[in-house]
């Protein structure tokens, strides 16, 4: 009789996934009822039975949101059957986040209308940036050309979470992403 020490133990070892991002297994996502640039409502059921992406940025930042938004964007692009997949970004910024620079961030990066910039009040952003694993925080920064003209930024970090078309959270790319990478990942949760 062949027994092995893992049975021994009780443990299962998983596979080595196939995927390049983290792959999550028990996340449960949130719900949610937010409003995007245009005042339509989109609820966390809205995309149910579509693959979609989820990420978390504010309209004027400068430094981490442009290169995730660059890199999903890149994603997206490389076949006909990545480019329509819906993206709903989630604010870090919820009172700098207005309708106007939401629509403005869509335009200065071309993004389609695939693309939705999701906003709602702190309270039930507070809940869904918790259940995502977020904390951003806001804070001063001094402009160089003047000492009294301040202005602020949201420390976050900005992880790209594909969702799958059951709705929930299946892996979460972090900094940096790599565009083949998400694409090849996204590829892999629509053929499941």
């Amino acid at each position: 009789m062949v027994f092995s020490f893992t049975n021994l133990l009780g443990c299962n070892f998983p596979n080595k996934s196939d995927l390049y991002g983290t792959v999550l297994n028990n996340h449960g996502g949130s719900r949610f009822s937010l409003l995007d640039e245009n005042d339509f409502e989109v609820t966390d059921q809205t995309h149910i039975g579509q693959v979609h992406l989820i990420t978390f940025l504010f309209a004027n930042c400068t430094s981490l949101c442009p290169l995730v938004t660059s890199s999903i964007k890149q994603s997206l692009e490389r076949s006909e059957d990545t480019r329509n997949t819906p993206v709903l970004i989630i604010s870090v910024d919820p009172k700098g986040d207005t309708i106007e620079s939401r629509i403005a961030f869509k335009n200065r990066w071309g993004l389609s209308s695939n693309w939705r910039y999701l906003n709602g009040n702190e309270k039930e952003l507070g809940i869904i940036w918790k259940n995502f694993y977020l904390n951003p925080q806001e804070s001063a920064i001094e402009s160089l050309s003047s000492q009294m003209d301040r202005k602020y930024d949201t420390v976050h970090s900005s992880p790209v979470y594909i969702v799958n078309e059951a709705g929930r959270p299946a892996v979460v790319h972090t900094n940096p992403i790599d565009p083949d990478h998400l694409y090849e990942d996204l590829i892999q949760i629509s053929k499941r």
